[in-house]
């Protein structure tokens, strides 16, 4: 079974029902559904199908724990079809518990005239949507007729046809003269109806009802009597049917005339309490709503000191009443004794709206199920029109539109004020028709209840001061109540005044073109709920296709602009790429450059050390001679420096004796001065003997010198490998580079800072 488009399904072998399945149907999100599921559900027996089994899949309960369910969540009457269909092989027993005997003759004739029978209601009661069958075939048969009056009336062909004016708007809602009295509260319902909107029952079940037993038989001539009853109990569908939807259903232009202002508008509020007496009544009627259990106020000192007037001071800054409140927390007993006491239903708040519009924007009615019990007391405030132009039902499309549980609660509402209407409205004869006057507002036994062809023609299409109808309002939300809606005859054509209509969102389309001759040809078939999907799917289909050209054009557009834009950065970075090269370049050669300043700088500090080594070598060899010298003072002239004197003159030497000297033919007398003046052999001698025994000196101190360096080596080769991590290798490959450097930084001291900064990049490729 398909409900609100969600298929329900119940299984054949055992009756088990699919939990998840029923809280779908209720409008529970998915969040709160898993956490349900999780908590309340799997808790219990339970089978969980997952995967790969498309609709099948779910949670599945038993079909007593999926009954318990559905009442719950208030889905019980949607779902009762699938919840009272026997699956039983003789038609007879429970579901899943069918008798396996083969019936008798007389058994299965009774069980094929059983079928017949209601096979031939349901065909006779299926000419319109599934809403007004479940109150009764009267209803749905008048329906039916009202819609096929609308749409035989020439002037309902175009879409167009149901402009609502200024007129409409005021004769409407200037035509309420009676009320239903309390005292006929009890006997309103008819034993198929629970509560609220509960009696949505198939035509076979709702059969059984009104024929008496459900096994028992039905008999052939009772078809006949039972819709006649139906026809008189059902009082406001007697009048006549009119040819357009704009004129009203029970009487002229002429005789709603009398109604006043007020009778369409209300009450204006009372003034905000601004005296200490009238704070201290409004404390005291804030009192009522302390213990939300009390059922009797008799006995309550606000009954007991305060007038009906008083009892209408406001209670908040909105200008709220004490009945607004009571409606809006479902305290049906304190509406009652405000009523009661003379407080006037017709007392509006600041923005226009009476009790019963407050009363639907909240779901408290819904969980308590009072709200068809307070249309019995707020039934004569069904047409007041709020500031904003609107009626309850652009109060109830709003609330719908809030989206949560707001759906649920306006869907409950929408139902029982429709049957409200349906049961109740219209003139009734045991009400008489009270004066013009505000006296006339605060006496709501005498009002009357609108009926459905007032309500259908007059009410279902205002528009608001934005120029929306409810049906609009329902649309534009894709709210749940969109059927009910244009069941009862909202059209889909009247634009707000930004121009946009029902039909636009894809709402009613079929329902206003093809409906009319659908129900004109009596094409049962061809149902709302097929309409419905039929034109959901055509829009569907319509508005993907535009989406989808749209998404494509935007698509190309972006694809454009966003290649225009890449070839711009392209064209940009090329630029800066060839800046970046040229950078680049310049930088390796500045960076060059400065490799030779520092290789320049490197040598010219190695010449600088070498200078200076040189310069502290010779001092030293200078020092040694002088010691020798001032140790043979006798061999030496007096004055005479060693370092400048040299011992042996070589060219002098080299010019007496060429190399073709002859030593025996003997000496010249230049030649016998020259070797006269050289020194001694003595002498010579001990020059030699001296710069052996230095040298042999320097020698052994260079030894010294190595042995000691070889320790202090070893040293600084392991703090060099514990702080580079290196092995020893590594560190005797770097050393040269590094005792460089360290022994530049010695002759050329520089902050310590800088010492790390060349140790770390002039060295690096060592380290």
């Amino acid at each position: 079974m398909e409900v609100n488009g969600v298929a329900v399904m119940r299984r054949r072998s055992d009756s088990w029902l699919n939990a998840t399945q029923i809280l779908k149907v209720a409008g529970v999100v998915k969040a709160r559904r898993t956490k349900t599921l999780e908590k309340e559900v799997a808790s219990g027996e339970h089978e969980k199908v997952q995967g790969g089994y498309g609709k099948y899949q779910g949670t599945w309960v038993s079909y007593q724990r999926g009954v318990e369910l559905c009442r719950r969540y208030h889905v019980e009457d949607l779902l009762r079809p699938l919840l009272e269909y026997d699956m039983g092989q003789d038609g007879v027993s429970q579901a899943g518990h069918g008798a396996t005997d083969t019936p008798t003759k007389e058994q299965a004739m009774a069980a094929q005239r059983k079928r017949l029978y209601y096979g031939m209601d349901s065909q006779n009661s299926s000419s319109q949507g599934t809403f007004f069958q479940s109150i009764s075939r009267t209803a749905a048969s008048a329906v039916s007729a009202i819609n096929k009056a609308r749409f035989d009336s020439p002037a309902s062909r175009g879409p167009d046809s149901r402009q609502p004016s200024a007129i409409r708007r005021s004769s409407q809602m200037s035509s309420q003269e009676s009320h239903v009295p309390l005292g006929s509260q009890k006997s309103m319902y008819s034993v198929a109806s629970d509560s609220g909107f509960a009696s949505n029952l198939q035509p076979s079940q709702r059969s059984l009802v009104d024929h008496g037993e459900e096994t028992q038989e039905p008999p052939r001539k009772r078809m006949r009597s039972s819709s006649s009853v139906q026809m008189r109990s059902f009082n406001a569908l007697n009048e006549p049917t009119p040819t357009e939807p704009s004129e009203s259903f029970y009487r002229p232009l002429e005789a709603q005339e009398d109604a006043t202002d007020d009778y369409t508008h209300g009450l204006k509020p009372l003034a905000a309490a601004t005296t200490p007496e009238r704070y201290q009544k409004m404390k005291l009627i804030m009192t009522l709503f302390l213990d939300k259990r009390a059922k009797d106020f008799s006995t309550h000192p606000a009954f007991l000191t305060l007038t009906s007037e008083d009892l209408e001071i406001p209670l908040d800054e909105y200008l709220n009443s004490a009945l607004h409140w009571a409606a809006m927390l479902a305290r049906l007993p304190l509406v009652h004794a405000l009523v009661a006491k003379g407080v006037s239903i017709y007392r509006l708040n600041a923005a226009g709206e009476t009790a019963l519009q407050k009363a639907v924007g909240t779901r408290n009615n819904l969980d308590y199920r009072t709200f068809s019990k307070l249309l019995q007391v707020l039934a004569a405030t069904i047409e007041i029109i709020d500031h904003h132009g609107r009626t309850v039902l652009h109060h109830i499309a709003m609330m719908a539109a809030t989206g949560g549980d707001g759906h649920v609660a306006a869907k409950h509402y929408l139902e029982c004020l429709l049957e409200f209407i349906v049961r109740h409205g219209g003139p009734s004869n045991s009400q008489q028709s009270s004066a013009n006057g505000a006296s006339s507002l605060r006496n709501p036994q005498r009002t009357e209840v609108i009926g459905l062809g007032r309500f259908m023609s007059d009410m279902i299409n205002i528009q608001d001061d934005q120029g929306d109808t409810a049906l609009n309002l329902a649309g534009r939300a894709r709210t749940i109540l969109v059927p009910q809606l244009l069941e009862v005859g909202a059209s889909p054509h009247i634009p707000n005044h930004t121009g946009l209509r029902p039909a636009d969102y894809g709402v009613g389309v079929d329902m206003v073109s093809s409906g009319g001759q659908g129900l004109q040809n009596g094409d049962a078939d061809d149902s709302f709920s097929t309409q419905l999907a039929r034109t959901k799917q055509d829009i569907l289909s319509s508005a993907l296709a535009q989406i989808t050209s749209a998404i494509e054009q935007s698509f190309n557009m972006v694809d454009k602009d966003l290649s225009d834009d890449l070839s711009k950065k392209q064209e940009e970075f090329d630029q800066w790429h060839a800046k970046i090269r040229e950078s680049a370049k310049l930088r390796q050669i500045e960076q060059n450059e400065l490799d030779e300043l520092k290789k320049t700088s490197r040598e010219r500090i190695e010449l600088q050390r070498q200078t200076r080594n040189l310069e502290q070598s010779a001092d030293e060899l200078a020092a040694t001679l002088k010691e020798m010298e001032d140790a043979e003072p006798s061999d030496n002239p007096v004055g005479d420096d060693p370092r400048q004197t040299p011992l042996f003159d070589l060219d002098g030497f080299n010019t007496l004796f060429p190399e073709t000297f002859d030593a025996s033919t003997g000496f010249s007398d230049e030649q016998r001065a020259y070797l006269s003046e050289q020194p001694s052999v003595e002498k010579l001698q001990a020059f030699l003997g001296a710069y052996e025994e230095h040298n042999q000196s320097i020698g052994e101190e260079i030894e010294i010198l190595k042995s000691k360096n070889v320790v202090l080596g070893e040293q600084y080769r392991r703090m060099v490998m514990a702080c580079t991590g290196w092995s020893a290798e590594q560190v005797d490959a770097a050393a040269e580079g590094l005792m460089e450097c360290v022994k530049d930084l010695n002759q050329d001291p520089v902050p310590e800072e800088v010492a790390l900064e060349i140790l770390m990049q002039d060295r690096g490729q060592d380290w």
